[in-house]
């Protein structure tokens, strides 16, 4: 019998927040703390996350999928076998003759807090209104939460129980998927939180076979620190596992490969973003979001903010190719794919798939949906009844010197006078041509989502998209610059399209492309007529049809369609 334990550092890269169920007169949702009021990450939340990646991984490494995955309800409800369940316990354990369901072999425990972070921050969101692009005061999403910066380090430890080389083989190709920065816990991950880095991961053992390794197992309160460090774990077992191309019947959320989008935004003028607890210390009105309290050499952009920008274009860009391919309003109602995913009122313009599809198809918050139950930006973008896929970090700010601040003065002109309204003057502190790091995390993407998101990434690197507020006065330009895409894929067979290996991450195989470049936008042609397929095939077929739209029979007298005919002329 051996002491068995695996010791790690959690590194958070954004702001986390690993929320308590609780609020107070200051926030709506806080982190959790211990009776001392330490924040901390529950081991239940880490284990949690590694059985969710072990379960979408093993398939590829040669399991039977977990039960979970099945596509019948009676199905996912019994016990299971599978080598995600012997690792981590069954997920419907039973005592019925036959079965053989365990607890789990490995134990999580809580990652308490390392470093010197003595100040959580609150963070502000708000939804976008897709009709007036004002924030959507009407749908009641104004929500804040706490969080704890970016930089802030947990202590990890798994000790492992009777595990088989099996057990470990899977354990390894979640923990590699974590040490390439590729793990996320907490809430608002789809938002910008909870991205971390596992390092200085080390497999320890203590042998005790002796009597002296005994004692000083049951004397220790940290064995781990007596155990001693084998080394090269983590290659051995990755270099032992086998990728299996994806089979037919498997389920679609096991894992296929991903896409990683980095590049600078870089503003081409001021840019104006608002922290409440910034501007209250300031004295400004407005004033930028901080990286970590009273730092004002790394300011940052919200993941919120930029994946709100990122949805409400694709989302234009998907509505106006239906425009222009229906020619009245009922064949629209049918085939609009973008919803707004804050319009909560089933027979608005534009209502969001959510209210549809519980207000008029009557189906149950809890229920699993298809895609067929969303419109295309649902899928991509996710609900609330299905996370999305695509992760937009926090971008923080780079550079080689410290941000330029320049205080700007605001007043408000009265319609009848023409001179300054009363009541209406504020300021703000805005930051002058700041840079931005972007990372953007795309799961299993399809070839139709590619062409999507290379389309706006194409405006986005052009600048015609802005960030933070005051967008219709000039401030918040960006344009993307310096960018590239990596594609990972286990199989050659999962690559969206023909690119050529350049390294490895993980269990994973890489392509690179740089972004912009002759060969990117030959592959993106490709995506681009995929997603022109996607729309104009897309019906509405088990989500209901919208009631409203805010452009037929709004403003199309004022801005009617006019359709290019192949012989030159217009109707």
């Amino acid at each position: 019998m051996n002491y068995r334990v695996i010791t790690a550092r959690l590194k958070a890269r954004t702001a986390v927040h690993i929320g308590s169920g609780e609020s107070n007169d200051l926030t709506d949702a806080l982190i959790r703390r211990d009776t001392e009021g330490r924040p901390f990450i529950p081991g239940t939340a880490i284990a949690g996350a590694l059985r969710t990646l072990a379960t979408r991984l093993a398939p590829r490494l040669g399991h039977a999928p977990c039960k979970v995955l099945a596509a019948d309800e009676k199905e996912r409800s019994q016990s299971c076998s599978c080598a995600v369940c012997h690792l981590f316990g069954d997920i419907n354990p039973t005592d019925e003759k036959g079965t053989q369901s365990a607890s789990s072999r490995i134990l999580v425990f809580n990652a308490r807090l390392q470093n010197d972070i003595t100040h959580a921050l609150i963070r502000d969101g708000v939804g976008i209104d897709r009709i007036t692009g004002a924030a959507a005061r009407a749908g009641s999403v104004k929500f804040d939460l706490e969080v704890l910066p970016a930089g802030a380090e947990f202590d990890m430890r798994l000790e492992l129980r009777d595990t088989n080389e099996e057990d470990e083989q899977l354990l390894a190709a979640v923990l590699s998927e974590w040490q390439e920065g590729r793990a996320w816990l907490g809430g608002r991950v789809a938002r910008g939180l909870g991205a971390l880095t596992l390092d200085n991961l080390e497999y320890k053992t203590l042998y005790l076979n002796t009597s002296d390794s005994l004692m000083t197992f049951l004397q220790s309160d940290e064995p781990w620190s007596q155990s001693t460090i084998q080394p090269h774990w983590l290659k051995t077992r990755l270099q032992a596992i086998n990728v299996r191309p994806v089979e037919d019947g498997t389920p679609p959320t096991v894992l296929r490969g991903w896409l990683i989008i980095e590049g600078v935004l870089q503003a081409e003028g001021p840019l104006l973003t608002n922290d409440t607890l910034a501007s209250g210390a300031s004295g400004f009105d407005h004033a930028p979001l901080l990286t970590r309290w009273g730092d004002w050499i790394h300011p940052m952009l919200t993941g919120a903010g930029l994946r709100g920008v990122l949805r409400s274009h694709a989302e234009r860009l998907a509505r106006t190719l239906t425009t222009h391919a229906v020619s009245d309003l009922d064949a629209f109602l049918f085939k609009c794919p973008a919803c707004s995913p804050v319009e909560s009122r089933p027979d608005a313009p534009l209502a969001s798939c959510d209210a549809l599809l519980k207000n008029v198809a009557k189906l149950p918050s809890d229920a699993l949906v298809s895609d067929d139950h969303l419109c295309l930006a649902c899928q991509l973008f996710g609900t609330t009844r299905r996370g999305s896929r695509l992760i937009v970090e926090d971008a923080p700010y780079v550079g080689d010197c410290p941000p330029k601040l320049k205080m700007l003065d605001f007043l408000a002109i009265d319609r009848f006078t023409g001179g300054g309204a009363e009541k209406l003057k504020f300021d703000a502190l805005a930051l002058w041509q700041p840079a931005f790091k972007l990372h953007l995390y795309l799961e299993n993407p399809e070839t139709w989502e590619l062409g999507w998101l290379a389309l706006v990434l194409r405006d986005l690197e052009e600048g015609w998209l802005s960030v933070g507020f005051g967008s219709a006065k000039g401030f918040g330009r960006v344009h993307l610059q310096n960018w590239r895409a990596t594609f990972g894929y286990l199989t050659p067979k999962d690559l969206p399209t023909a690119l050529d290996e350049s390294g490895k991450s993980g269990i994973f195989k890489t392509a690179e492309v740089q972004g912009g470049s002759d060969e990117w936008k030959k592959a993106a042609v490709e995506w681009i007529e995929a997603f022109h397929r996607q729309v104009s095939m897309f019906e509405r077929t088990k989500l209901p049809r919208l009631a409203k739209d805010s452009y037929f029979g709004n403003v199309d007298t004022l801005y009617p369609i006019w359709i290019m005919h192949r012989d030159g002329g217009a109707s």
